[in-house]
């Protein structure tokens, strides 16, 4: 009887250990933002949708990388991740411009500080939003 009580223990103590390992309805790993991209040198609109990258991306840089929709180049630079180009139009001379620029009317970080930081430290959480714009003038 010890035996049998020993064994439904274990059992019970399994299946507790399992219910409390089990995926939260948030475990998929999914980032999602809302992404528009603004050429302002050609005066057009992009792109201005929602975008999902199937990866927690922890910054703005993890996720445009996840991102191929947005064809975003990005290149190591002394700061961090320097935005390159996104949806095929990118900057021929960072020294020239024009450049990538972008702002957020909901990021925490942006908003505290009021400018983002770079792409590659600039934290970033599910339903944030992110204008990105292409311009000679800063």
């Amino acid at each position: 009887m010890k035996a049998r009580a020993f064994f439904f223990a274990l059992f019970a103590l399994s299946m507790a250990g399992c219910a409390q390992t089990a995926p939260s309805s948030n475990a998929s790993g999914a980032t999602t933002l809302h992404v528009e991209i603004q050429d302002d040198v050609h005066d057009q609109t992009l792109f201005n949708d929602d975008v999902t990258v199937d990866v927690q991306a922890e910054t703005l840089a993890d996720f445009l990388e996840h991102a191929p929709a947005l064809d975003a180049v990005l290149e190591d630079g002394a700061y961090g991740k320097t935005i390159m180009g996104l949806k095929g139009v990118e900057t021929e001379s960072f020294d020239k411009g024009p450049w990538w620029m972008y702002t957020s009317s909901n990021n925490d970080a942006c908003q505290k500080t009021g400018v983002c930081d770079a792409c590659s430290s600039l934290p970033i959480e599910n339903g944030d939003a992110f204008t990105f714009t292409f311009s000679d003038t800063y």
